[in-house]
C-alpha cells in the first residue's frame, strides 16, 4: 500500500478512579494526497512517553515504512 502516513494518537484510560494517558500509532492511507485519509491500521496503548513515540513515528514517515512492517517495528520499539 502506497501513501501511508503515520501519526500519534492519544487516549485516556480510566481504572478505578485513576486515569492515565497513553499514546499509539494510526496509519492513514492517502493522507498526503487529500483530506479523505482513511485509517488503515492502528496500534493502541504503546507507551506513555509521547516524545519518544513522536520521534519513532517521524522515523516511520521519513523512511516510508511499509504498513506490512508496522506491527514488527512497534514490537521492536517496545523491546
Amino acid at each position: 500500500m502506497k501513501n501511508v502516513t503515520y501519526s500519534l494518537i492519544e487516549e485516556k484510560y480510566n481504572f478505578d478512579g485513576d486515569s492515565r494517558i497513553s499514546y499509539g500509532i494510526a496509519a492513514y492511507s492517502n493522507a498526503e494526497i487529500d483530506s479523505s485519509a482513511t485509517i488503515v491500521a492502528s496500534v493502541h496503548d504503546i507507551t506513555s512517553d509521547k516524545e519518544r513515540l513522536s520521534k519513532f513515528i517521524k522515523d516511520c514517515n521519513d523512511l516510508h515504512l511499509s504498513i506490512v512492517h508496522l506491527y514488527d517495528v512497534v514490537e521492536d520499539f517496545l523491546v
